[in-house]
């Protein structure tokens, strides 16, 4: 009796925690006797943090009929990322993400188009980025969806408990207000069907591509697409007249080119774009491998070498649900395949039973798409040693850090070479702390922060900080004279965010305006959107330019001078004008495209002004310099001649 009293209270304990860990309080209604209205609401990053107030409906007349609404004001004052959370512990409840509520759906009233970012978190504060959604409405209400089912099993799902709004993600000209209401949570089904469009046109020559199957190019002799000792079925259809390959009841297929092996060592990238109406949620996975048959030919003649990549929801590039994913992978990802010049097996494999394939080909360089890494190394700085202090650089002797990722952060760090050249690669980035705290920076001669960035992740919408921290004289965190600025880049910003080209950060220290002091820097945060970026190139620096003012006047127009003189050895003198204060940029770049010198990078105010630029150790030959605003790009040519 007594044992079947014991196995009663472990299986009563056992249910229990099971509902707390999805004792979830949904949906968020914002309504009396609902979720929501009593909650407690924490305002962060808003500058004077005004806070949630529940108020009735503004417009109930559309979709949204509710008595009562939570509203937020996001200050112009206050960061992009300002928003609301609710308390750890309680309000929302403890829960774990999985099929039954990856689906999330806000409804959001608003007076501007901006993104709406939404995070859940764990007790301990480990939460994965936030994920956005822009209205396309406004002045009336409309509802938002945000899958989470991509992350279904991932450790920082797991329990948790804080629900986290950011209303207006965005740099702000006023101060807005948003209404939010209705949140929901319910399953993510799969897509029925088929592509509607056809996979993305490939864009590389001819003359760089070996190409398996693909109505772009002239295809290779491919024996099968579904080898006898495969477990597939395959079948050949049309998407919008676009031959393309239809794999069901995949489990492996074997792809077969043994008859005339493929010669590949030329090539540096593997491409595929692939379609799956299938759920991609963890644990989904595709697995692509690629075999070589060596010198003899033969499968298994000794010589043989082959690789096997895996991809999830979480990989980048991710497998996703209901669009063409293109999957532009270098070969430096193959490790295990030493050879590739008799390639005579390509085979895919995975949890995606359905797959429709197109765009099946070799290349030289990963154009078409998003490469997933960078194939050429960030630029050379071109700061004399003697005006910078480097943390990290090819270039330069670098100073003391003391780790690139501290313990309090949410990031992971590797060092690896692109071309040749050390870089930092960070990876599951949400924020990373490089501290220096051991022999902190003295920066107050120097006049620019600078650091070179590559990501594979989308930036349309991303957004990529970078906050420097000084900890004073007393060289202490929190010491009382600490003094730090947060700077925001996107898409729109100068420079701009990119996917899958270096961005060169040159940043004037004029434009960190809350870092008082910059004596005792020790720590270099950075953070955002882009959770894989490739860093390199990170160092302060005094680049000598002389800048004249030539007036004060306001001229009427913008303009960009002939430098004089021209042709010209070693210097010459380039004028220009702005209408308004503006963020500039003057850069010198050889007609390769390179950039060989940044002039300028920096607030000006309206005026007329001249700038030396000295040429010395540049060859002889045609330079392009161009004037950027931001919104405004005049360009000139000039001539040395030594």
């Amino acid at each position: 009796m007594k044992n079947t009293l014991a196995k009663f209270f472990v299986v009563l304990f056992i249910v229990a925690m099971n509902g707390m860990i999805n004792a979830q309080n949904n949906p968020i209604n914002f309504e009396a006797g609902g979720h929501g209205a009593t909650w407690t609401w924490t305002v962060f990053e808003n500058n004077t943090n005004p806070p949630v107030e529940i108020v009735a409906n503004p417009d109930p007349s559309g979709i949204n009929t509710s008595s009562t609404v939570a509203k937020f004001t996001a200050l112009q004052s206050g960061m992009p990322w300002a928003g609301f959370e609710s308390q750890h512990g309680s309000d929302i409840g403890t829960f774990t993400l999985n099929a039954s509520n990856s689906t999330v759906k806000i409804m959001v009233w608003k007076s501007v188009i901006s993104d709406v970012g939404l995070k859940f978190v764990l007790p301990n504060g480990e939460a994965l980025p936030e994920i956005k959604v822009a209205n396309t409405l406004i002045n009336q209400w409309e509802e938002l969806t945000f899958d989470f089912s991509g992350r279904i099993g991932h450790p920082a799902t797991i329990g948790q408990d804080q629900i986290v709004i950011f209303p207006d993600f965005t740099t702000r000209t006023a101060d807005q207000v948003i209404y939010i209401d209705n949140i929901t949570f319910s399953a993510s089904g799969p897509v029925a069907g088929e592509p509607t469009v056809a996979a993305p046109n490939p864009t590389l020559p001819a003359t760089d591509v070996i190409s398996l199957f693909s109505n772009a190019y002239p295809n290779v002799t491919v024996d099968t697409w579904s080898a006898d000792w495969d477990q597939a079925d395959v079948v050949d259809i049309q998407i919008q007249g676009n031959d393309t390959k239809k794999y069901t009841n995949l489990v492996f297929a074997g792809i077969e080119f043994t008859s005339q092996p493929i010669n590949a060592t030329a090539m540096t990238h593997f491409n595929m774009d692939i379609w799956t109406p299938d759920p991609t949620a963890a644990p989904a996975v595709f697995r692509i491998k690629l075999v070589d048959f060596g010198a003899d030919g033969v499968f298994g003649g000794g010589d043989d070498t082959e690789h096997e990549i895996t991809l999830s929801a979480s990989t980048t590039p991710g497998i996703t649900t209901g669009n063409w994913v293109s999957l532009k992978i270098p070969f430096t990802l193959f490790t295990g395949l030493i050879n590739r010049g008799h390639l005579a097996q390509l085979i895919i494999s995975g949890d995606p039973n359905t797959v429709y394939v197109d765009n099946v080909y070799f290349s030289i360089g990963g154009g078409g798409g998003t490469p997933t890494v960078p194939t050429v190394a960030a630029p050379t700085p071109n700061v004399p040693s003697s005006n910078a202090i480097s943390l990290f650089s090819n270039a330069y002797t670098n100073v003391p850090v003391d780790t690139w990722s501290a313990s309090w952060d949410q990031a992971d760090v590797a060092d690896v070479q692109i071309a040749g050249n050390d870089t930092k690669l960070y990876t599951n980035l949400v924020f990373a702390g490089i501290e220096f705290i051991t022999q902190t920076v003295n920066a107050t001669a120097m006049t620019h922060f600078h650091m070179d960035i590559w990501t594979p992740d989308a930036t349309s919408t991303g957004v990529f900080r970078i906050k420097l921290v000084d900890f004073g004289a007393d060289g202490a965190f929190g010491g009382g004279d600490d003094t730090e600025h947060e700077l925001t880049f996107n898409a729109s910003s100068t420079p701009p965010l990119v996917t899958g080209q270096w961005v060169r950060f040159d940043i004037p220290f004029t434009a960190f305006t809350g870092l008082v002091n910059r004596g005792h820097l020790a720590q270099l945060i950075i953070s955002g959107d882009p959770n894989t970026v490739y860093v390199d190139n990170v160092y302060f620096h005094n680049m000598p330019t002389d800048i004249k003012e030539i007036t004060t006047e306001i001229p009427s127009d913008f303009s960009l001078g002939q430098n004089y003189p021209n042709p010209f050895n070693p210097s010459t003198v380039i004028n220009f004008t702005l209408p308004e204060a503006s963020e500039v940029t003057l850069k010198v770049y050889n007609m390769l495209g390179q950039e060989v010198k940044t002039l300028i990078n920096q607030s000006m105010s309206a005026g007329k002004y001249e700038v030396t630029f000295d040429a010395a150790g540049l060859p002889s030959g045609n330079y392009i310099y161009t004037l950027n605003t931001g919104s405004s790009q005049l360009v000139k040519k000039m001539m040395l001649m030594k």
